[in-house]
């Protein structure tokens, strides 16, 4: 179809530069229409039908074939729109449903009130000309002043002779570049991976490993270069994280570190380690981290452990899943 229209366009612009080039031509007299021959229908050959009937037929397929995939084009976007506005709808009556029970909880962010007011400190009125003759402000001495030259080292060495220390010091590490290279047979050596980055079987668990788990946020040691990140929280600590089981899973993907994997899950790290068949939640596909969520096309939670807790559930996990049947049951 874009062929088409990009044949008829360039056909136009030839036809009005041939009228610019050439000057117009003298009208030639219309013969009277009654003079003109009439061709009945009858007079043509069948050959002549035959392309007609084709060239008709190639019409008609190339404008339905356009008209499908139209069809096709305005199906697609319609399902992605309504899918994007039940988002949005279903994220908004989440949190009106979630403001709704913070403001009736008045004792949960208690306002703190002043007791008394700051005593305002009094200016300390400036000094005038009058009380006293004011030192005019200087430039330092020259003894004062630090010499020419001043912290500036004395070089022993020659030009020269530092090219040349230079030389060989630029050829001594080439040659040690060479002979590593033919040593490890062309080879690159990988990154070192972190502690718990890789899979690691049940039986590799060792007793420090499980001594090492923090159950609350304060026995949380932050190591930016020895530590492991959290994929909830995503914070770096030396505390042991859990490993997922699955192999197409690895990396930071599967790690949680204690509190969170209580507070959002609802499990323990310590038993997620000592299970051979254990699945991380993004896994499992209920992970509520705010990067799994508004990858979803879903809000971020933010810190509902303290109001899930107030409703009388264990977790996050299990008060999102209640908010999701009241919002089904609501429609």
């Amino acid at each position: 179809m874009k062929n088409m229209v990009i044949y008829w366009v360039a056909r136009k612009k030839r036809r009005k530069r041939r009228r610019r080039n050439f000057p117009p031509k003298e009208k030639m007299p219309e013969p009277a229409f009654s003079k003109l021959p009439f061709k009945d229908n009858k007079d043509l050959t069948p050959l002549s039908k035959e392309r007609s009937s084709k060239r008709w037929h190639k019409l008609e397929g190339s404008g339905s074939e356009s008209e499908e995939d139209i069809k096709e084009t305005q199906e697609e976007n319609s399902s992605a729109l309504l899918k994007r506005a039940m988002n949005i709808k279903e994220n908004k009556a989440m949190l009106a449903q979630l403001l709704a029970e913070l403001n009736s909880i008045p004792d949960l962010f208690p306002v703190k009130t002043p007791t008394s007011t700051p005593s305002k400190q009094k200016k300390i009125p400036r000094r005038t000309f009058s009380e006293g003759q004011i030192e005019r402000r200087m430039n330092p001495t020259r003894n004062a002043r630090p010499p020419e030259k001043f912290a500036l080292e004395k070089f022993t060495v020659s030009a020269a002779k530092f090219a040349e220390h230079f030389r060989s010091y630029r050829q001594q590490n080439l040659l040690k570049k060479r002979l590593s290279v033919q040593g490890d047979c062309g080879v690159r050596k990988r990154r070192r991976s972190s502690k718990y980055s890789s899979y690691r079987p049940v039986e590799d668990i060792t007793e420090e490993d499980l001594d090492n788990i923090a159950i609350t946020v304060k026995d949380k040691i932050y190591d930016k270069v020895l530590g492991s990140t959290c994929h909830q929280c995503r914070q770096k600590t030396i505390d042991t994280k859990t490993i997922c089981r699955n192999q197409g899973c690895g990396g930071v993907r599967g790690q949680f570190c204690g509190p969170c994997l209580r507070n959002r899950y609802g499990e323990d790290v310590k038993s997620a380690l000592l299970d051979p068949d254990w699945i991380c939640p993004p896994c499992r596909g209920i992970c509520n981290c705010s990067y799994c969520r508004r990858r979803d096309g879903r809000c971020a939670t933010g810190m509902l452990i303290h109001l899930a807790k107030f409703y009388g559930y264990n977790n996050v996990k299990e008060y999102l899943e209640s908010l999701q049947k009241q919002l089904a049951d609501d429609n």
